[in-house]
């Protein structure tokens, strides 16, 4: 092999390396932001759940206890 081709491998690597890293970087972006609003969507569910539910039961007031 001469030189050119040993450089040539080499830049090709250092190229691929980055782009595999970007790709990486913005994969980990949008599985952060997707688990961001599952955890955000998730607690206003919850909170309906628990708020729509308080309203729909009725609190007996007398001489059970």
């Amino acid at each position: 092999m001469n030189w050119a081709k040993i450089g040539a491998v080499v830049i090709g690597g250092i190229v691929v390396f980055f782009i595999l890293d970007t790709v990486v970087h913005m994969l980990l972006g949008i599985l952060g932001a997707l688990l961001f609003v599952a955890v955000i969507a998730g607690g206003g569910y919850v909170a309906y759940k628990v708020i729509g539910g308080s309203r729909r039961r009725e609190i007996r007031r007398g001489g059970r206890y």
